[in-house]
């Protein structure tokens, strides 16, 4: 189908897929001439690069437009809504346009239904902080890609290293790949850990910081994260993944329903033992105060999402969470 709308937060699987379509349809002997990219936010440039996606490719291949932050999951206009009802029946065959967005495009909307009877819809998003498993099959992968043999506790490192950062992978991956280039013996943990900083690990440090009501030590912290360039998004993902292990352990403390079982199934705990030492670190907290450090993390994340400076986003709510456990008003329950 001619037209695409890739969307998600996963900017490099993204990027991946879209430089795949672009070598499907375009002859790069005539690239210059037949693929255009533009940003999305301007609809006075989009108009005009979705009326030129209406003439032939010049020479062999086909023609493609690549429409950058599309407003197509949002608020979008009514008259781009219009010029693409209009556009579709007018494309032809080689013709080829492309929309990236981060939202989801509603389903009963006139675009929804439009994309959904005659374009291709993919979703792009990052696996889950969580899931342990689908984290550890994404390393494999994409160490298989770079032909590096890894055991299974260097598997491990990275997915504590670098979690759902597909990007940060494989640059890693590509720097361990010179490590010993023409020896085929799997690497060990160990040997790689010098060559990758294990920047969740970090995170998991702050995440304890800020139970313990640790201010100091989660700016510190904090600021060891953002001096190693680790985007704050995901430093607030890791925090919201931990708290809310942490809360599901609480529960079992409070509704006898929630099991063991519960926890481990309802957060993809990988060693379901772990429950043990974290019954541990929550004795002594509060399920109201863990209950708020979610709110107050979403509402971080939301900021940050929405152009809020990060890094005082993130110092002023850290300051605020650690306040939550430093006092005495929320007695454990």
């Amino acid at each position: 189908m001619p037209i695409y709308y890739f969307w998600g937060e996963d900017d490099h699987q993204i990027k991946q897929a879209a430089q795949q379509l672009i070598k499907q349809v375009v002859d790069p002997d005539w690239q210059s001439f037949n693929y255009q990219k533009v940003a999305g936010d301007s609809l006075e440039m989009i108009q005009n690069a979705l009326a030129e996606s209406r003439t032939l490719p010049f020479g062999s291949g086909g023609r493609l437009t690549w429409i950058t932050d599309a407003p197509l999951g949002t608020k979008c206009p009514d008259e781009l809504v219009q010029t693409l009802l209009d556009l579709v029946p007018q494309l032809p065959d080689n013709s080829t346009v492309l929309f990236t967005g981060i939202n989801k495009l509603p389903a009963k909307s006139k675009l929804g239904q439009l994309f959904n009877q005659q374009g291709t819809v993919r979703e792009f998003n990052p696996i889950p902080p969580w899931k342990t498993d689908a984290l550890a099959e994404m390393v494999r992968d994409t160490a298989q890609t770079w032909d590096v043999p890894l055991q299974g506790d260097a598997v491990d490192y990275l997915v504590e290293a670098v979690g759902n950062d597909r990007y940060r992978l494989a640059q890693e991956l590509q720097k361990i790949s010179l490590l010993r280039p023409h020896d085929r013996r799997p690497l060990s943990a160990k040997e790689i850990q010098p060559l990758v900083p294990a920047t969740t690990q970090t995170s998991l440090a702050l995440a304890q910081a800020i139970r313990q009501g640790q201010t100091d030590i989660a700016l510190r912290l904090l600021d060891n994260l953002l001096t190693m360039n680790e985007p704050p998004l995901r430093i607030t993902a890791t925090l919201v993944s931990q708290f809310r292990l942490w809360l599901w352990v609480k529960l079992m403390h409070v509704d006898k329903q929630v099991t063991a079982e519960t926890v481990t199934a309802m957060t993809n705990l990988g060693n379901p033992k772990r429950i043990y030492f974290l019954e541990k670190e929550v004795r002594s907290l509060s399920l109201a105060a863990l209950t708020q450090t979610l709110a107050l993390l979403f509402e971080m994340e939301v900021g940050i999402k929405r152009g809020a400076p990060a890094g005082v986003t993130l110092t002023t709510q850290i300051i605020l969470l650690c306040g939550l456990y430093s006092r005495v008003g929320f007695p454990a329950q």
